[in-house]
């Protein structure tokens, strides 16, 4: 019997030194996101405990969609339904139900939705609810000053204005350009309120610093057209362009019309001109008045001389100084000597006239 029960006992051990390898193979202790695992021995896979994102699967086709997601051993590659153990777990109808509703919640490019206003995040950002999910929503287009993370200029004018304008009106919402949310997972739509499209609106306030072009959008040429009114108005951001403007304006007037100043002194020259016209024609008439003196005298003293020769009477004068009367003592000397030095003076003036004349020129 000894013998016997040594050699069962070897068998036995033989036998189980060989399966337990096997075993030890088919089951490598871990579990994936599911909540199973691959058999090594003929990659069948094992759901020993699933997971939350085990049970958001409908049927066996979604949960090997999963499984081939998440499990990285090669037997994914090739699994079917024939080698999934479910184990007993069976899908449940709340899970069908949830995905239903899930996938009439989604949205689609070139649609209008519906929305309810949740929480207002700054100009171009705010979550709504749409069909009952939340979405966070980055405003198509536009790109306001920051008022979260940083405070720039403008930033909490945009923030209020759009906040002020989402809470006191009916919104919808739609889905344009090439994709439907960014990369930051935020739903990209354009966005009315009481049939007005925000971002014209708060583009022309004048909140709008920049445009984002990832694609081809409905409504740009609105937008752009909005950005040319707010800078043309000056409102807003560019109010300060306004006020150069209008610096520039004035400036160019100024420019323009003469000043006070520049009027007085064109009054003065002007003032100059006609007295140097005034003095010119004085200096005429008193350069033709001492031009008739000297003729006059010469005249006086060479007319006697003429009239003889050409047998013309003498003036009265010449015959009394030819008589020699007592007349030339008492008229005619006092007369001759006034005439002698106001022509005498009448030169000399003149000569100093002229000498100025030469030396303004």
């Amino acid at each position: 019997m000894t013998r016997k029960t040594s050699i069962i006992t070897i068998i036995i051990t033989f036998i189980l030194m060989s399966i337990l390898p096997f075993q030890a193979w088919a089951h490598n202790g871990s579990r994936d996101e599911i909540g199973g695992h691959f058999r090594s021995a003929d990659c069948v896979y094992l759901l020993h405990e699933p997971t939350e994102l085990a049970k958001s699967a409908t049927n066996i086709s979604e949960l090997i969609t999963l499984i081939k997601k998440h499990n990285s051993n090669s037997c994914a590659s090739e699994l079917t339904e024939s080698k999934v153990d479910l184990e007993g777990y069976t899908f449940s109808k709340m899970a069908v139900d949830s995905t239903s509703t899930s996938t009439n919640n989604l949205l689609e490019l070139g649609k209008t939705y519906d929305a309810t206003l949740e929480k207002c995040t700054d100009g171009d950002t705010a979550t709504f609810s749409i069909n009952g999910t939340s979405y966070k929503t980055r405003f198509l287009y536009i790109d306001t000053p920051e008022s979260t993370n940083q405070q720039e200029p403008y930033g909490k004018e945009a923030s209020d204005f759009s906040c002020s304008v989402l809470q006191n009106g009916q919104i919808t919402i739609e889905t344009d350009g090439p994709s439907l949310f960014d990369k930051y997972d935020r739903l990209l739509a354009w966005v009315f309120v009481d049939g007005k499209l925000h971002q014209e609106e708060i583009t022309k306030a004048g909140l709008v610093e920049d445009f984002y072009d990832y694609g081809t959008y409905k409504y740009e040429t609105r937008i752009e057209a909005a950005m040319l009114e707010a800078k043309a108005g000056g409102v807003g951001l560019y109010s300060d362009n306004k006020e150069a403007e209008n610096i520039q304006e004035n400036a160019t007037k100024e420019v323009v019309a003469p000043s006070d100043s520049e009027k007085n002194d064109a009054s003065t020259e002007e003032n100059r001109t006609q007295g140097h016209r005034i003095e010119s024609k004085q200096n005429s008439g008193s350069s033709a008045l001492g031009i008739f003196a000297i003729a006059t005298v010469l005249l006086f003293f060479m007319f006697p001389r003429f009239s003889r020769k050409r047998g013309i009477e003498p003036l009265l004068i010449h015959k009394m100084w030819t008589k020699n009367l007592w007349v030339n003592a008492l008229l005619l000397i006092p007369i001759y000597t006034a005439l002698f030095f106001l022509v005498l003076v009448v030169l000399i003036v003149e000569v100093i006239r002229l000498i100025k004349l030469k030396a303004q020129e």
